[in-house]
């Protein structure tokens, strides 16, 4: 296989690429194989990605090294409120993330947490007034103040945007890497990670997972910050 796809010369050429683009895949193959089919290229780079040479990070954009998907811990907090929306709550939309998590990425690294709870616009104040009954620090976010620090451990409950990316880890609804990075780098309440910092969050968190641009940036267009995540991708694919 490795003789087919040209693993080593591959790695060579693109070593220095920090986004590897399919066009840039499919001429260097047809250095030697000036007529090889679109489709043996397209072959090929899926069986690249299957072998863990190359991980997809968008439409027709790659990366050299094996695929690794950041999965969040599941904390009991977080499995008993999921088990608790679920349950009360079965139709509603919803997913979890902990602030914390920006401390697997951060330079600065903080002292305190806060687990957001994203939440259907129609079942927001609902699910907000049955968690109030169950915990003692729970808040919607229209009713956030000063800094975001000052409410460590609060559950913040906030309107889900739609078409949001999430995934399910042991039953629980959780945000994926794309979309925390996005609420990092545009949401008034996180103002506080944004600026300098974001950079270097959003640069680290690709060096150590694959994150996927196109979900990102479909997702920051859901919230009309396209422009600000394009920017900050241009910026990371440069360095």
């Amino acid at each position: 296989m490795s003789k087919i796809t040209k693993i080593d010369k591959l790695q060579k050429a693109f070593g220095s690429k920090n986004i590897i683009e399919l066009k840039d895949i499919d001429a260097f193959y047809r250095k030697e194989e000036p007529s090889i089919p679109k489709t043996t290229v397209n072959w090929r780079v899926y069986a690249l990605v299957q072998e863990g040479v190359l991980q997809r990070v968008g439409k027709g954009l790659y990366r050299l090294g094996k695929t690794e998907i950041f999965v969040p811990e599941i904390t009991h907090k977080k499995k008993s409120i999921s088990q608790f929306i679920n349950k009360n709550f079965p139709f509603a939309n919803y997913c979890q993330w902990e602030l914390s998590h920006v401390n697997y990425f951060s330079q600065h690294l903080i002292n305190f947490n806060i687990l957001f709870v994203d939440v259907e616009k129609d079942a927001l104040d609902a699910v907000y007034y049955a968690l109030k009954e169950q915990y003692s620090k729970v808040m919607l976010i229209s009713n956030l103040y000063g800094d975001i620090s000052d409410f460590s451990d609060t559950i913040i409950i906030r309107p889900l945007i739609s078409d949001s990316p999430t995934q399910k880890v042991k039953n629980c609804s959780v945000a994926t890497l794309e979309k925390m990075l996005v609420d990092l780098a545009t949401d008034k309440e996180l103002i506080s990670f944004q600026g300098n910092e974001i950079y270097t969050i959003i640069r680290t968190a690709f060096e150590k997972y694959t994150i996927n641009q196109n979900t990102m940036l479909r997702y920051a267009g859901r919230k009309n910050k396209r422009r600000e995540i394009e920017d900050i991708l241009k910026t990371i694919n440069r360095q």
